[in-house]
């Protein structure tokens, strides 16, 4: 007799994976200014079953929740409880839930700009029952009411901080969703072989149309190689999020201030042709192809008595050991008088002649003149690529280039799946089971359909307050 796959070995998902709310989720009323202070508009924001309460006590005008007037912009007078004004001009909309970013009540004044207008604002809601929101707290709530996602919960903050054209379609992309529905593909076709693997200890005695072994294992192994290639692309997401830090390195005088001056199209570091003009870190930042770049340029490196030319020198060392990148110059006219000194380092190395317009580099080293620009545009175009070498794909296409949290767990889901896949070839289901379980779990971490409390505070309170 033939029967249909159990699922009911699913059912242990529904709850033990579900993010719990925090103090800070509760149903008050949040309140908090969503503008910074100081710009042409201010715009107030409260949150809420007593958004609209709150909000009546402060307007005069046409009634927000006026019959066919939700979620249209009015305009009307703002003041404070004892009726002094605040706006004698002033929008205000309500968008009542669970259609709001919320998914609760959601009210907003847009007030003339000016810090003191919006903090009299401010205060004229809290005193009328709301409280201050916390950092975060209109996401994370839109979080926990199922407006968003994890990934897109994220992808907000990610906008807010974006410092280049792609970091910012980065997280347009995972705003849209892309992330959420590659992982929530895994995980769904994880679950489904859980219930494969579990059905044959809840059953064992039936003869029920379960997967060859052999098929099972090669569904977790396609699944793993899928997580692996997603978490390849950590290092472009953490590069175009975070930014590289690059290093400039060389003897006195080879040109690393003029070079860094090119690099940035003006003059920061100051250039002279005495040796040890520079004598601590001059840094500034710059945009590479789209990836934020720190540059550091660094005292020159040579034998010398002087303490505090010493003491550049070794915070040169120490700069170099940290960076993503460092470029090691040398002079062309006489680059037998700087080899790279082997010092210790995690990033990319690249060694460059600079000068080559007064005379041709040694082979092996990049040809370039920060005086004439030659050979800058190559040095730009090598250093975007040898930062992003990885696994990773072009954010333009594939898969959308995760975070440091996303990677690790991706890599926690791929370990947990490697071991489960040995245990399902040697038909151990009881204990292929529980890897299984973690894989299904990590994956539910970025989704945010299993993840711990403490994480939600990590990741709420890196956003500004009002967002």
């Amino acid at each position: 007799m033939t029967h249909h796959r159990p699922r009911r070995a699913l059912f242990f998902l529904s709850d033990s994976l579900s993010p719990m709310p925090s103090p800070a989720s509760s149903s008050d009323t949040i309140c908090a200014l969503a503008t910074a202070p100081g710009g042409a508009v201010a715009i107030l924001r409260l949150s809420g079953e007593g958004s609209l309460p709150v909000a009546r006590a402060l307007w005069r005008g046409r009634p927000l929740d006026a019959p066919g007037d939700a979620r249209r912009m009015l305009l009307g007078r703002l003041q404070n409880r004892a009726g002094g004004c605040l706006d004698a001009s002033c929008l205000g909309v309500y968008m009542p839930g669970p259609r709001s970013y919320t998914g609760e009540d959601v009210v907003e004044f847009h007030l003339h700009g000016g810090a003191v207008a919006a903090s009299l604002a401010l205060q004229a809601a809290l005193s009328c029952g709301a409280r201050p929101a916390e950092a975060g707290e209109f996401t994370r709530r839109a979080f926990l009411n199922g407006k968003l996602d994890l990934t897109q919960a994220e992808a907000v903050a990610e906008m807010v901080s974006a410092e280049s054209e792609r970091a910012l379609s980065l997280a347009n992309r995972q705003l849209a969703g892309e992330l959420r529905r590659e992982v929530q593909g895994h995980y769904d076709r994880l679950a489904l072989l859980l219930s494969e693997v579990e059905s044959r200890l809840d059953f064992p005695e039936e003869e029920l149309d379960w997967m060859e072994p052999g098929a099972l294992a090669g569904a977790l192994e396609e699944t793993r190689l899928a997580l692996r290639r997603l978490a390849g692309t950590r290092r472009e997401g953490e590069l175009l999020r975070n930014g590289a830090r690059m290093v400039i390195a060389g003897a006195p005088n080879v040109g690393k201030s003029s070079l860094l001056n090119r690099l940035l199209g003006r003059e920061r570091a100051i250039v002279s042709p005495i040796p040890g003009t520079t004598r601590d870190t001059v840094e500034a930042d710059f945009l590479l192809q789209g990836i934020p770049v720190h540059l550091v340029d660094t005292a020159g490196v040579r034998s010398t008595e002087d303490p505090v030319e010493q003491d550049g020198i070794a915070r040169a060392r120490e700069a170099a050991a940290e960076a993503d990148a460092v470029l090691w110059l040398v002079d062309a006219t006489r680059p037998e008088a700087s080899p790279w000194p082997e010092w210790p380092h995690r990033g990319v190395l690249l060694q460059a002649a600079n000068k080559c317009d007064l005379a041709s580099p040694p082979p092996g080293l990049l040809p370039l003149s920060a005086a004439t620009g030659e050979g800058v545009e190559e040095l730009r175009a090598l250093l975007a690529r040898r930062l992003l070498e990885s696994e990773a794909q072009e954010v333009s296409g594939g898969a959308v280039a995760v975070s440091a949290r996303h990677g690790r767990l991706l890599e926690e889901a791929e370990g947990a799946l490697g071991e489960c896949g040995g245990l399902v070839a040697l038909q151990e289901w009881a204990l292929a089971a529980i890897p299984l379980r973690r894989a299904i779990a990590s994956l539910g971490g970025i989704t945010g359909q299993s993840v711990d409390p403490d994480v939600l505070d990590t990741i709420f309170h890196r956003f500004c307050i009002g967002k």
